[in-house]
């Protein structure tokens, strides 16, 4: 992946007077877009988008007013979903309206020209998905292999504070995609183009009218991979950030072109800096209880505890409380800096060291600290120092505890907004990693009846994953999703030590199932619970790297008490594999003990680096490929 940085000049013209935009090829589809049966560059898709395109300009009141159209093919029956479409707008104080909505469904008559059927105003769904959200839901009906769907409609902001980036990729391949801005006559926007090297992009700019355009052609797609840092790293895509603006005449004045100025913008920001050292209404009480604790980890502990019992988290994140804190507070819900804002006011009322942080969280992207993009962040955590260790703390997370590091931002970058020690800090965990302990002491009779019972011990973040799997799917769900398979019976079940986060989880329960049986063999499959059961890396192609998040260390014990009359026909090879630097090591032993009737079968798989690069997938897919075929073997139990 190669970035390419391109600097937008401030552009001096005439406030513009924006009319409707019309595409003059809406409508208009060519014999090739009716015929095409497969998209020429990727194959396996089951559509394609085929124009993808807006145009962005303003009004006399600098309005953002950005025309959209898109146009796509249905290839095969699985992508009939494709024709459901959802607008999304930000609709809190009126910020944004959408408009002038046409959509129409293309088919090819039996004569073999397009068929077209415009939707009706009757058509488009508009509601409220949640205070700051709105939608605009439609679906274009007599969808069939070949249909063309097409449509166009009008954003309305109130300000270019709506800028958004430009993705030329999307999870569907795209024949063509433009995108034209008219920058403000008052403003300087910086803008990168985040692309491939495979990948060429059109662009030109226009300086007396303001304009700047971009193209790309024939986009492969890019889904979601196993183990993905975050898809949006790897698309191909152009970021802007507003620079620089005029100064009431009085000269230009620089917007965040470094990351100094973009902490010293956030400090003087009212939804952020103004918002530290505010009081937190109705907690001096509780918060003289704290500062009686001896210990700092300990008012840490208890503070972000509190916060995360009486706070709800509104699921959106954000780097702003545009809220305050006060007003989130008396209604116990916000967003993710709101909230987070609150807990670091009070973890300073309480006497400890603390800074707000931005962080990117995994999901949303890398940071290029080379460019003091602020968009490239998305969320506020709080960032508590004690005795030279960093903690970040991130109070809409219900189940990591304080010192733990939330494995959404291990391995990213984040910005430490202070004066005089703020930076870029790199956010890594070298000491806590996933551990799980799985035991079960089983036996098999002459029926091919296998049952037993089952010990699991799940710690640090393994802990973590269990909890919230268990708390959000339910009890039985969760012992669908992890246990009740091929036929397997769950009984018994417990789920323990959920309240005391210092403890690992425990999970107790029985089993039993029937076994495969043919002639004289039975087959015993060894890798029931062991938690590797699909092999991840099989893919012939990585395009994104291979991020954990965190080490692991997984053991696993069997005691299998044989059938009388039966004994291993053979028993599987002692394996033990390792990679090259020993990051990766992977061993399977199986015993028979002839005097106790009893197989003893020991796997463990140990990673010792998190995140591999996607030059490094060959070697990981290699050592995963070997490891599966190991699991996969069964015992096969032979009557004398």
């Amino acid at each position: 992946m190669k970035n390419k940085l391109l600097i937008y000049l401030l552009v001096t013209v005439a406030p513009l007077c924006v009319s409707a935009q019309n595409f003059n090829d809406y409508g208009i589809v060519t014999k090739e877009e009716l015929n095409l049966t497969e998209c020429p560059f990727d194959k396996d898709a089951p559509a394609v988008i085929l124009i993808d395109e807006a145009i962005a300009d303003h009004d006399q009141e600098y309005h953002l007013i950005t025309h959209h159209h898109v146009r796509l093919k249905i290839l095969k029956e699985k992508a009939f979903d494709e024709a459901n479409i959802t607008l999304r707008y930000y609709r809190k104080d009126d910020f944004e309206f959408l408009d002038m909505l046409e959509a129409m469904v293309i088919n090819t008559g039996a004569d073999g020209e397009p068929v077209v059927e415009r939707l009706s105003k009757k058509s488009f769904y508009k509601q409220n998905v949640n205070e700051r959200i709105g939608s605009i839901t439609f679906t274009f009906p007599n969808i069939k292999v070949g249909s063309i769907i097409e449509y166009q409609y009008r954003s309305f902001m109130k300000s270019y504070n709506g800028l958004d980036d430009w993705d030329f990729q999307k999870e569907l391949p795209v024949v063509k995609s433009k995108y034209t801005l008219t920058v403000l006559p008052t403003a300087e926007f910086t803008y990168r183009i985040s692309k491939s090297q495979e990948l060429p992009v059109k662009t030109s700019v226009d300086k007396q009218t303001g304009k700047v355009f971009f193209e790309m052609n024939n986009i492969p797609s890019l889904g979601d991979e196993p183990y993905m840092d975050a898809r949006e790293d790897y698309l191909q895509k152009v970021i802007f950030q507003l620079s620089g603006y005029n100064n009431n005449g009085v000269g230009k004045k620089n917007y965040m072109t470094s990351w100094k100025e973009v902490i010293k913008e956030l400090l003087d920001e009212k939804a952020f800096g103004n918002q530290l050292g505010k009081n937190v209404p109705g907690t001096n009480a509780f918060i003289e209880e704290t500062k009686k604790l001896a210990k700092a980890e300990d008012k840490m502990k208890v503070v972000y505890n509190y916060v995360r019992s009486n706070m709800r988290w509104n699921n959106f994140y954000s780097k702003y409380a545009a809220d305050g804190i006060k007003n989130p507070w008396e209604k116990k819900t916000g967003t993710s800096a709101e909230i987070n804002l609150i807990l670091i006011n009070l973890l300073k009322d309480a006497g400890l060291d603390v800074y707000p942080t931005l962080v990117c969280q995994r999901f949303h992207g890398k940071v290029n600290v080379g460019y003091p993009f602020i968009d490239q962040f998305n969320s506020v955590f709080a960032c508590v120092m004690i005795d030279d260790k960093k903690y970040y703390l991130d109070a809409t997370d219900t189940y990591t505890p304080a010192h733990m590091i939330p494995a959404t931002v291990l391995n990213t970058t984040a910005l430490l907004v202070n004066k005089k020690l703020g930076g870029l800090v790199t956010i890594t965990n070298d000491s806590l990693q996933y551990n799980d302990l799985i035991s079960a002491i089983s036996k098999v009779d002459n029926t091919g009846s296998f049952t037993g019972e089952v010990y699991i011990k799940n710690s640090g973040y393994s802990r973590i994953k269990k909890m919230s799997e268990f708390k959000d799917a339910g009890q039985e769900k969760f012992i669908e999703r992890n246990y009740k398979k091929d036929g397997i019976g769950i009984t018994d079940f417990e789920f323990l030590n959920q309240t005391n986060d210092s403890l690992p989880v425990e999970q107790k329960f029985k089993f039993n199932t029937n076994l495969s049986i043919s002639g004289n063999y039975i087959y015993l499959p060894l890798n029931l619970f062991f938690g590797f059961e699909k092999n991840p890396f099989i893919s012939d192609n990585r395009f994104s790297n291979i991020n954990f998040g965190y080490k692991r260390s997984i053991n696993t014990y069997a005691n299998i008490a044989l059938p009388p009359g039966f004994e291993p026909d053979a028993l599987p090879k002692p394996t033990k594999i390792r990679t090259p630097d020993n990051d990766i090591s992977f061993t399977a032993n199986t015993n028979y003990d002839e005097a106790t009737h009893t197989v003893t079968c020991i796997f463990s798989i140990e990673f010792k680096k998190s995140l591999y690069s996607a030059q490094e997938y060959r070697l990981l897919q290699q050592v995963y490929k070997k490891m599966f075929e190991v699991l996969k073997e069964p015992l096969v139990l032979k009557k004398k």
